[in-house]
C-alpha cells in the first residue's frame, strides 16, 4: 500500500514535469518555467527513489547502508530548492531574485554535503523505519535535523510565497497557488513528524502510529497537492469543460423563459433570423448563451425608458425589507422595471420614437457574470409578473408591428 501510493505521487509529479516542458519552451529564457520543471522532476524521482522497497534495493545495489535513502533526502531538496526558485522569480525583480536565490542554493549545498559525510560514515543498515531506529544515533540525528530544518524552511518559504503571488493573479492560477500551499502545509505536518520522533526517542517516549506509514502518506498527498497545483493552469480548463458546458446549459435554460417574452415582445433584438434561431447544429453552447444575453440585455436597454418609476422605486424599498442585498436587490429592481415596461410596450408601442440597438462585447469571463446574473433576474421576472398579472389588464390588440 505504502508503495503503491509513493508511486503514484511520483508519476503525478513527472507528469506534472511534462506538462511543464511546454511551458519552458514557450519560454526558452524565463527561469521560473526551468526551475519548476526541474523541481517536479526531482520531486518525482524522489518519491519513486523513497518507496518501499526501492530504497533498500537501491542502497543494496550502491554497496552503501541507506544510501537510497540519501539519494531520495537529496532529490526532495534540490526540488524544494528549485520550487523555491522559482517562486523567488515570480515574487521579485530579477536581481532580488537572484540575489536570495544565490543564498539559498547554496546554504542547500552545505546541507547537502553535510548530510552525505553524515550518511556514509555512520554504521547504519538498511531498514524502512529509518528515523525510529536510528534517532538517538548523533551522527544520523544530525542528519535528520540539517535535513528536516532545510526542508521545513523551504516549505514555510513555499507557503508564504504563493499566497503571496496569489492574490496578484488569475483566478486559475490563484486556486493552483493556494494547492500549493495547502501541499506545503501538509508537508510542514510531515517534516513535524518527523522532528517529533527524534525528539521523542531522545526523551524515551514513544509515538503511536508506524513511522513509514505516516510518514508516506503525508509525504504523498502534499507533493500530489503541489504538483497539481503548479500544473493547474494546464490542465485545469481542459478539465473544466464539461462542468462549463454543463453550466452554460443550465443557464441557457433557465434565461429560456425570460427570453421568450422579451423576445416575443419585441422581436428586433434577436441576433439572427427565426429559423435559424430554432438550427442548433451550428450553433455551440457558449456562442447560444452568449446570443441570449445579448438579446436579452438589448431588450432590457430598449425596455427600459417604457417602466414604471414608482414601481421602481417600490421595488427599491421592497427589496430593502425583504432583506436582499447586492445583485439580489438589484435583480429584482430590473425584473419590476422589465415587467412594467414590457406591459407599457405592449400598449403604447407604436407610437415609440426608433431605437437603435447598442453593440455589446462580451468575453468569455464576461459571459459567466452577465449569465449568472441575469439568472436571478428571470428568477425575479416570473415572481413579479404572476404577482402583477391579476393587476394588469390584457395588452390591446391594436395590430402593431415592431
Amino acid at each position: 500500500m505504502q508503495r503503491a501510493i509513493m508511486v503514484t505521487a511520483g508519476l503525478i509529479s513527472l507528469v506534472a514535469a511534462l506538462l511543464k516542458l511546454r511551458t519552458v519552451r514557450r519560454q526558452p529564457d524565463a527561469p521560473a518555467p526551468k526551475a519548476m520543471c526541474l523541481g517536479l522532476l526531482a520531486f518525482g524521482t524522489a518519491f519513486l527513489v523513497l518507496a518501499p522497497p526501492h530504497t533498500v534495493l537501491i542502497s543494496e545495489f550502491l554497496r552503501v547502508p541507506n544510501s537510497g535513502r540519501l539519494l531520495g533526502n537529496l532529490l526532495t531538496l534540490t526540488s524544494a530548492g528549485a520550487i523555491q526558485v522559482m517562486m523567488l522569480h515570480l515574487v521579485h525583480p530579477p536581481p532580488v531574485a537572484r540575489q536570495r536565490v544565490r543564498r539559498r542554493l547554496i546554504l542547500l549545498s552545505l546541507v547537502a554535503v553535510t548530510m552525505t559525510v553524515l550518511l556514509t560514515t555512520a554504521r547504519t543498515e538498511n531498514v524502512t523505519n529509518f528515523v525510529e531506529r536510528y534517532a538517538t544515533s548523533t551522527p544520523i540525528a544530525i542528519y535528520q535535523l540539517l535535513y528536516l530544518s532545510c526542508l521545513a524552511a523551504a516549505v514555510v518559504d513555499l507557503i508564504h510565497l504563493s499566497i503571496r503571488y496569489s492574490r496578484h493573479v488569475a483566478p486559475m492560477l490563484r486556486t493552483g497557488l493556494r494547492m500549493v500551499a495547502t501541499g506545503g502545509v501538509v508537508y510542514a505536518l510531515h517534516t513535524g513528524y518527523k522532528m517529533a520522533l527524534i525528539v521523542s526517542a531522545w526523551s524515551d517516549r514513544e509515538l503511536p502510529g508506524d513511522e513509514s506509514a505516516i510518514s508516506t502518506f503525508l509525504a504523498a498527498f502534499g507533493g500530489i497537492l503541489i504538483a497539481l497545483g503548479t500544473t493547474l493552469p494546464i490542465w485545469g480548463p481542459r478539465a473544466l469543460v464539461p462542468w462549463r458546458l454543463l453550466r452554460q446549459y443550465r443557464s441557457y435554460r433557465r434565461l429560456t423563459p425570460l427570453w421568450r417574452a422579451l423576445s416575443a415582445a419585441v422581436p428586433e433584438v434577436r441576433l439572427t433570423q427565426p429559423d435559424a434561431a430554432t438550427d442548433s447544429s451550428s450553433w455551440t453552447m457558449d456562442l447560444r448563451l452568449y446570443r441570449r444575453v445579448i438579446e436579452i440585455r438589448d431588450a432590457q436597454l430598449l425596455l427600459q425608458p417604457y417602466s414604471d418609476p414608482q414601481a421602481v422605486d417600490a421595488a427599491q424599498e421592497d427589496a430593502r425589507r425583504s432583506g436582499l442585498h447586492g445583485e439580489q436587490a438589484q435583480a429584482h429592481v430590473d425584473a419590476v422595471a422589465l415587467v412594467t415596461g414590457l406591459q407599457r410596450w405592449r400598449s403604447d408601442g407604436t407610437g415609440a420614437a426608433p431605437v437603435v440597438l447598442p453593440q455589446r462585447n462580451v468575453g468569455d469571463a464576461s459571459l459567466t457574470t452577465e449569465s449568472r446574473y441575469l439568472e436571478q433576474v428571470a428568477a425575479a421576472f416570473s415572481r413579479v409578473a404572476a404577482r402583477r398579472a391579476p393587476q394588469q389588464r390584457g395588452p390591446r390588440q391594436s395590430g402593431h408591428t415592431r
